[in-house]
């Protein structure tokens, strides 16, 4: 009888543990879908220059504070930085003002993209995703 206990006392232990340490790991892999319409997608680069001309106009209302993505931002070896990964599935941050969400379906991680608003490149960062 004690052995039963023990062991019972032992799977609820390791089932309650896990859970603490499952759960913020799911939560830190796993993103939302983007609600309602998808933000413009990135420009692919081909050859140092952008794959097509969708360029889109900046809304000079939604500018954040300038400061909000200071130190947010990291750069590769040659000076371009990365975009920032989002809570969202497949949507990146532009690392450049006024760094509008931006979508990278179907493009691999580390490809080099143009943002359509500001015509500057940068990289899609690795983001580690389940869904």
């Amino acid at each position: 009888m004690k052995n039963k206990t023990i062991i019972t006392i032992a799977i609820l232990g390791c089932s309650m543990l896990s859970s603490c340490i499952w759960q913020p790991i799911m939560q830190t892999f796993t993103r939302d879908q983007y609600p309602g319409e998808r933000p413009p997608m990135v420009i692919l680069d081909v050859d140092g220059k952008p794959a097509s001309n969708n360029w889109q106009q900046i809304d000079e209302d939604v500018l954040p504070p300038s400061s909000h993505m200071n130190g947010r931002i990291t750069h590769a070896d040659d000076g371009i930085p990365y975009g920032l990964t989002s809570e969202f599935s497949n949507i990146v941050i532009s690392p450049y003002e006024p760094h509008y969400q931006l979508d990278y379906t179907g493009v691999p991680v580390g490809s080099k993209v143009w943002d359509p608003y500001t015509r500057k490149p940068f990289y899609i960062k690795r983001a580690y995703t389940f869904n």
